[in-house]
């Protein structure tokens, strides 16, 4: 019996579309892992291809390598 489907995400820019985007965080050290450990993440995102602020869109990947991007409405774009 084949394993469930389990489906993934990615996070891309609501602007160009790229997924080498960023988000402002906390991290603290564990002691007792010996690893920063995700503290507190914080609502500002950066997109490090349009190299400014942006609104994260999170969508569901297809494979591996590509994913099902959101559709785009000319009156959801950032003024240039």
């Amino acid at each position: 019996m084949p394993e469930p489907f389990s489906p993934t995400h990615a996070y891309i820019c609501h602007v160009c579309g790229s997924d080498h985007v960023v988000r402002d965080a906390w991290a603290t050290w564990d002691v007792q892992a010996q690893l920063w450990v995700l503290d507190t993440l914080f609502d500002h995102a950066h997109c490090h291809q349009c190299l400014g602020a942006t609104r994260m869109e999170r969508v569901l990947l297809t494979s591996p390598v590509t994913f099902a991007a959101p559709d785009r409405h000319p009156s959801d774009e950032r003024p240039q």
